[in-house]
Parts: C-alpha cells; structure tokens; sequence
C-alpha cells in the first residue's frame, strides 16, 4: 500500500529556528512544518489517545476490550500492545566535537549539533505523537543511551530534555558504537543517525552497513555545516581541529579548488555506500530548512506502518 501523499511543506529557514531559545517549541515547529501537506494515516490518524487502540472487530479477543474507553465514546475499542501497534525507533545524535562547529562571527547561525537536536527533536515528537516507541542515544568516544525506545506519556519531554543539554566533546568512534548497539538490537528497529561522519573513517560506513544488513531500517542523516561544503574562505587563513590541538595555516585561494573536488568525493561516496547498504541517505546542510527532508523521511515511515 503507498504511503501518505507528500505535498510541499512549509519551508523554515533555520536562521528563525536559531533565534528560538526552546528546543521544545523549536522541534515542535519544524515537526508541524514537516507534517504539512501529509494525509493523516487511515489507521492511527494522529491522535496519542487513541495509538494504542483499534475498534473491534469480529473476530477479536474481547479480553482485551477497553471498557473506560467504552464507557467515554460509547464505542467498543480492542488495547493493542507495543508489537502490534508501535513502531520502534531508536535516534542516535554524534555529539564529537566536530559537530560544534559554526562560523565566526554568525552567532546566529545552529551549530551542526543544534541543527541534528533539532531534527531529533521534531522526529522525536512526530513519532512519539503517532505512539511510537521512540528512543535516544548519543555518540562521541562512546555509545551512551540516553532514552531507551518507549512508547508513554511524558516519554517525548524526557527525550527533549535529554536533547536539551547535549554538548559536543570527543572523538567520532561511530563504528565501535554501531557494533556495540547491535549487540542489543534484537527486534528489527528503525535507526536514525545524524552525524558528520569527519574523521569517522571507512569503518564508520562499514558498520552502518553491517547493521542494515541484520534487517533494521537504517537512516543517515549526513549532517555538514554550509562552510564545509562550499569553503567560502578566501584569505590566509589559521585553521583549528575541533577534536583535538592541531592548528593550520593555509592559504584558502590557494587549496580552495582541491578542496572542493575532495568533499565532493566524500559526499558522494558516502551516498553510493549509503545506497549500496540500502541505507536511507539524505545530506543535511545547516543553511538549508530541513522540513522536506524531514517530510521524505516521515511519509517512508508511514508507508512502514500501513505495510505491518
């Protein structure tokens, strides 16, 4: 069955999501933006009241009749479990401090890591709206869950919260993450990772593939600041490693064009790997509104639910 007609989206620059102190109010506007034009699904509309119930139908165990709901709307309503009615997701968010990188002098500019809280964010609230079960996790030098996949009230504050004090420190170990959380991951889940995969090595896609390949539905969000990928910089100038103490001058005119061509590559290879590991690639600048990429992602998910 196809999924949720896509129409355009309300676009959202992320200068006005910058300049929005919440993270709460901040997710809660991009997910609305990403929902626009969506068609409700015919089987859960999105209603949180009512995710974990179907009406009955002949044929049910009526064991399972919710009689307060019954009582409430005065009609017969079936409680339907985690397995059955949720789907689980799991967001993992690179907090390296690669992601803390923003230009000088734009203060008013995300930082690729409150750029990738935010989508988590707005994610996090779609899903956990739907009744999803819906978990957080981090990575820098180690795997931290932060959240484990749940599907309750009060579920999405506690993940915003978590959200809400991230900071990004450390080395990117993506990979060593990855093969420690599939030690874990029985049930087939849905992965979400944002991550600017620098310095994160051929092992890092390696590993996204090895767990696409235990048949979990794996989306990267390759998350990359406006600078790195277009290198404004014209001038001499003194480059500094976000992850460690390195510090380079170069003449920017003089390596602009090398540059260019390598993150290019990169790019690129990160995509075709991506989509050679039938991996869900999409490439997130920071100047760019991330609503439409947000709405592709959210119209596959709904296609995954009416396909169970």
């Amino acid at each position: 069955m196809d999924g949720p007609e896509l129409k355009e989206t309300n676009e959202i620059d992320p200068r006005v999501l910058a300049e929005i102190g919440s993270l709460s109010f901040r997710a809660r506007i991009l997910a609305e933006s990403a929902l626009h034009g969506m068609h409700r699904s015919r089987h859960h509309g999105s209603s949180v009241e009512f995710a974990e119930h179907k009406e009955y139908s002949p044929g049910d165990n009526v064991r399972h009749l919710d009689w307060r709901a019954y009582a409430r709307f005065d009609r017969d309503y079936i409680k339907r479990f985690e397995d059955e009615s949720h789907l689980r997701a799991l967001i993992l968010v690179d907090t390296s401090a690669s992601m803390s990188y923003r230009p000088a002098g734009e203060a008013e500019r995300l930082t690729k890591l409150e750029y990738a809280v935010t989508c988590a964010g707005a994610l996090s609230y779609v899903l956990a709206r739907q009744g999803d079960a819906v978990g957080l996790a981090t990575f820098a030098d180690r795997l931290e869950i932060r959240v484990p996949p749940r599907a309750r009230r009060g579920h999405l504050q506690e993940i915003l919260a978590k959200l809400e004090t991230l900071a990004a420190t450390g080395t990117t170990a993506l990979a060593k993450a990855l093969d420690a959380l599939a030690e874990g991951m029985p049930r087939r889940m849905i992965l979400v990772i944002f991550s600017d995969l620098l310095d994160a090595g051929p092992s890092a896609l390696e590993a996204i593939a090895r767990i696409a390949a235990r048949r979990h539905d794996v989306t990267l969000f390759h998350t990359l600041d406006a600078d790195e990928l277009d290198f404004p910089f014209e001038d001499s100038t003194l480059f500094t490693s976000l992850e460690d103490d390195r510090e380079v001058p170069i003449d920017a005119r003089a390596i602009k064009a090398a540059y260019l061509e390598e993150i290019g590559r990169f790019v690129r290879e990160v995509e075709l790997e991506s989509r050679g590991s039938r991996v869900e690639h999409h490439l997130l600048r920071t100047d760019s509104s991330p609503s439409g990429v947000l709405a592709r992602f959210l119209a596959g998910r709904s296609s995954l639910r009416t396909a169970r």
